[in-house]
Parts: C-alpha cells; sequence; structure tokens
C-alpha cells in the first residue's frame, strides 16, 4: 500500500507480517485480482505499474498472466517490499521499488498501464496521485483503480470521521468523484462498476480510465 505519512506507514509495516494468510487473500483480495487481471489481459500492456504492490501478490499474479509484460510495483512500506523482495527475487521477474505515489519516481510516459488495488482509498490527496499517474502513462494507456468506495458523499464522511480516530484515515470517495477526478487529470472513462466479495459493504468498486482516446464519459456506469 503506498501511502504517506509515518502512522499510514507503521500500519502497514505491521500488516506485512499477516498481508499474506491464505484466507484474507482468497476472501479479499483473489475476487480483485481476478477483476484486474481479466481487464489487463485484454490490453496486453507492454509496462506495467502496479501501484501500492504490498507484499508482491498481484504482482505475481500479473507476471504469470502477462509474460511479454515488464511489471514494476511500487509500495512505500518497507515491510511490504520486504516482503514482495523475497517473493520475486529468486526469479528476478519484476522490478520492486520503495517510494511515495505522492511523488512518483518515474520519467513522463513510462508506464502503458498501472493498477492501484486496494490502496488509492488510503492517499491523502487523492487528485495529486491521479494527476501524477497522467504524467507517468502513456497516451492511450490505462489505469485501472480498485478501491473502497462510499455510496455518498455523507458515507464518505462517516467513514473518514471513524478511521480517523485511529490515526489512519480512509478517503472512500464516491464512483462519481473519482470519475470526475480522473477527468480533471486528463483521463476518460472507459468502465466502473463494483467487485462482488464476501464480508465489507459496499463492495469495492473498479473503475477503468484511459488516457487521451476521446471515449464519452458518460458511456460508464457504477453497478
Amino acid at each position: 500500500m503506498a501511502v504517506t505519512g509515518r502512522a499510514s506507514t507503521a500500519l502497514f509495516d505491521r500488516w506485512s507480517r499477516t498481508y499474506d494468510s491464505p484466507t484474507l487473500q482468497r476472501l479479499t483480495y483473489r475476487p480483485l485480482h481476478d477483476a484486474v487481471s481479466r481487464r489487463l489481459v485484454r490490453t496486453q500492456p507492454a509496462v506495467l505499474l502496479d501501484l501500492g504492490c504490498g507484499t508482491g501478490q498481484l504482482t505475481q499474479r500479473l507476471v504469470h498472466d502477462l509474460p511479454q509484460s515488464r511489471v514494476v510495483g511500487l509500495d512505500l512500506s518497507a515491510g511490504m517490499i520486504r516482503r514482495a523482495s523475497d517473493r520475486h527475487a529468486p526469479a528476478g521477474d519484476a522490478t520492486l521499488l520503495q517510494a511515495n505515489a505522492m511523488h512518483l519516481p518515474f520519467p513522463a510516459n513510462t508506464f502503458d498501464a498501472v493498477v492501484c488495488t486496494e490502496s488509492f482509498h488510503w492517499y491523502p490527496n487523492q487528485q495529486q496521485v491521479l494527476d501524477g499517474l497522467a504524467d507517468v502513462v502513456r497516451p492511450g494507456g490505462h489505469v485501472v483503480i480498485v478501491s473502497v468506495a462510499a455510496v455518498t458523499d455523507a458515507g464518505d464522511r462517516m467513514i473518514r470521521a471513524a478511521s480517523s480516530a485511529g490515526g489512519n484515515t480512509i478517503r472512500a470517495l464516491p464512483p462519481r468523484r473519482l470519475r470526475d477526478g480522473l477527468l480533471r487529470s486528463g483521463f476518460e472513462i472507459v468502465d466502473q462498476r463494483r467487485i462482488p466479495r464476501v464480508g465489507l459493504i459496499p463492495w469495492p468498486v473498479l473503475t477503468e480510465a484511459r488516457l487521451g482516446m476521446g471515449v464519452p464519459h458518460d458511456n460508464a456506469t457504477e453497478r
């Protein structure tokens, strides 16, 4: 999870110790990873960034499903990156970086696609992250964001207040507001829908967007 702030970094360093629990992965993350992989297999990006890669579970899946792609994983948490390195170092099948999503360390037009799964809702300045993605994605490239998303603005405010009390704020943008942010950054919405999974309600929202291809954003629906 590429977040910023001392409290959040410490949280994810601790979380890295149990993040790879088979039950947690199967119930919480595998439905999201399945959905993301299906999107990227269609587009076959040559160079791909897994933003907020955690322990590298999705990174590993993408290396397997997209053997022709160069896959880069980035996370702010040292604990997460250590575990991701343990997973990938023997094969050398992915590039892993410890860095901040708010200040991406890549030249312009580096990636054909960026995925951001279950970390976007931790970013303190989400519009800054979207603007940064617009810089590092090539024209016509895709971003796929899967994030906790409230149904209404009031729900977002409630989640922020409750999570802030614990020292780590969750910013659960409703789908409409994420669409608006992507449009401000120069993306066009391809699709937006909730991804079913066991447990937490509302389900997370997958948003796919493309940079500079002229697709009318009102064709997308959040389901």
